[in-house]
This record gives structure tokens, C-alpha cells and sequence, in this order.
């Protein structure tokens, strides 16, 4: 950079460069009389060229210097869209977590998305700012991986804390990521999910088995394959003891992650159980309890009840 800098400083301006190209031309071709006129008119258009050359060069400059001016506004436009994009991705982050995540969990985030966590009705008790000396996210249940987060602690938060995700909203550099962080670290929780998968399928083949349990196809391929959340395949076996229950379907509104489904819609043979079933529900306790029951008609005009649990939502049948 130096180097250019001298180069410049010593490289001579246009208007110098015609003045001395001039000059020394007319030292040699100037005589007098006649050759001494023409030499002058020769000298005027000589100078008159220069003049256009040198007008040319400044103007070709000036033009040049607009065009990167005129390019500029294309960097401001990114930006703006960009931090539209980022607040958008944190509205909705933050409007999920409020809606689906278990009330008191524990959440560590950066302060914007942190105001935007508490805007949405997140306690701010339960939310922790992450500082630029954070070394690890540790002594929280649930971390929200911003662009800001995930540059702090780079591969680490995955590979090392924070395995499992939750949900995600949007794409590329501004995605946002709530992430489940494991007590034990990301090796123990890799070594239990063979383990905690068989058990899902081992309880869903069982289920399926009792006969006071029905089940569409698309609930029974979610209970074989291991991909029903365990305090639906706890709760079920009880709930169709006490009431005859069809497997509408299980679901989830975790977007962007491959966990346990968490909802489920069922069905009565009769209006009667559907209110008994919504009774049972409300009657369980804490840790069974569902966070949403209730009682809907689906486009087909079927009645269900839909219940939902919280996340972050468990793999085993010990909790999360």
C-alpha cells in the first residue's frame, strides 16, 4: 500500500505532461519569420490538441469516479434487506419459543434476540444475554443460535453442547437455530439415541397392539418407525384404558427439526368421549400434563381432540 502510495506521488499530472511536451517541442522547431509563424500556428493547434486531451482525460476520470459512486447504493440496499431478513427470522423465533417452549426453561440468547424473546412474553428471569466472555453456554436448558451466537462458539455448539435442534427459522447466514443443549455434552446424547429409538418403536409396536387403540396409517408408521414423542406413548395406554381412542394422526410445530412428534389428533367413536377424553387430559399430572387440549373440527368435519406438549420435548422414557 505504501509503495502505490509513493508511485502515485511521484507520477506527474496530466497538465504537466502536455506543459513540457510542448515546451520542448517549440525549443526545437522555433526559428524566425516566416517558419516562426507557421511554427506558432502549428504551436496553437499543437496546444489546442493537448488542451482537448487533457479536458478528455479529467472528463474520462470524472466518469470513471461516478460509476463506483453509482454502484455504492448496492451494498446499503443488501444491508437493509438483510436486517429486515434477521429481524423477521428473530420475531418468528421468538414467537415460537413463547408459544411451544416449556414454561421456565431456561434460555440463553444474544441481547437483541433476548429483547425480542421478552417483546414476545418470554420472563425475563428465565433468559440469559450472552456475553463476548462467554466461553460456554452451560447452565441452560435451550440456547438460540443467532448468527452472533454461532460465531462465538463455532463448531463447539454442536459438536460439543448443543446436539439436537428444536426448530430453525429461515435460511443462510441469518438462519436462527433453537437448539437443545445435553447435560452430559454431545458424545452422551449421540450414544443414547440408537437406545432411546428402539424404546419408542418397542412402546409404539405395543400400542398398537391393544385394542382399544386404532390407528390411520399415518399414525402407525410415526409409532413404528420411533418418531412419537414418549409422554404420548406413556399417556395413551392409560387413556384408551379408561376410553376407546382412534389415532388421527401425530404432528408437530417444530419446523426445520427432525424430533419426536409432540401433537397428536384423536378421535371418539362418540361426542361423549371426546369430553371425557379432554377430562382425563386436564386430570394427569405435571410432567403428562399437556400443555394444549382441546377439542376442534377438522376441514373433513371431524370432530378431534389435538393435544400438544411443550418443547423442548424428550427421546427417552427418563425425561429430556
Amino acid at each position: 500500500m505504501g509503495e502505490q502510495q509513493y508511485s502515485r506521488h511521484l507520477e506527474p499530472s496530466w497538465p504537466a505532461v502536455a506543459a513540457t511536451t510542448f515546451r520542448l517541442w517549440l525549443q526545437r522547431h522555433t526559428g524566425g519569420g516566416r517558419r516562426q509563424r507557421g511554427v506558432l500556428v502549428l504551436s496553437a493547434v499543437a496546444a489546442m490538441a493537448l488542451g482537448a486531451l487533457v479536458t478528455l482525460a479529467f472528463t474520462g476520470h470524472g466518469a470513471q469516479s461516478a460509476t463506483p459512486q453509482a454502484s455504492d447504493a448496492a451494498p446499503s440496499i443488501t444491508s437493509s434487506s438483510q436486517l429486515q431478513i434477521a429481524r423477521a427470522n428473530r420475531d418468528q423465533a421468538a414467537a415460537w419459543i413463547a408459544a411451544q417452549m416449556l414454561p421456565g426453561t431456561d434460555i440463553e440468547c444474544d441481547t437483541l434476540m433476548c429483547a425480542a424473546l421478552q417483546a414476545a412474553g418470554v420472563s425475563a428471569g428465565n433468559l440469559l444475554v450472552m456475553q463476548t466472555t462467554t466461553q460456554d453456554p452451560l447452565g441452560v436448558s435451550v440456547i438460540v443460535a443467532t448468527p452472533a451466537v454461532r460465531n462465538q462458539f463455532g463448531p463447539r455448539l454442536a459438536s460439543v453442547y448443543a446436539p439436537l435442534v428444536l426448530a430453525q427459522f429461515g435460511t443462510g447466514a441469518e438462519q436462527i437455530e433453537i437448539r437443545y443443549i445435553a447435560p452430559d455434552g454431545t458424545a452422551s446424547f449421540d450414544s443414547s439415541l440408537g437406545s432411546d429409538r428402539a424404546a419408542r418403536i418397542a412402546a409404539g409396536e405395543q400400542l398398537l397392539t391393544n385394542k382399544r387403540v386404532q390407528a390411520s396409517p399415518a399414525a402407525r408408521y410415526a409409532l413404528l418407525t420411533g418418531n412419537v414423542d414418549p409422554r404420548l406413548l406413556i399417556t395413551l395406554p392409560a387413556l384408551a384404558h379408561e376410553i376407546p381412542v382412534r389415532l388421527v394422526a401425530f404432528d408437530d410445530s417444530s419446523p426445520g427439526a427432525a424430533v419426536p412428534l409432540r401433537g397428536a389428533e384423536l378421535s371418539a367413536s362418540a361426542p361423549a368421549g371426546l369430553s371425557a377424553m379432554l377430562a382425563f387430559l386436564a386430570a394427569q399430572q405435571a410432567q403428562y400434563k399437556p400443555s394444549l387440549s382441546e377439542k376442534v373440527e377438522l376441514a373433513n368435519g371431524q370432530w378431534v381432540v389435538t393435544v400438544q406438549y411443550d418443547a423442548p420435548g424428550w427421546l427417552g422414557f427418563k425425561g429430556p
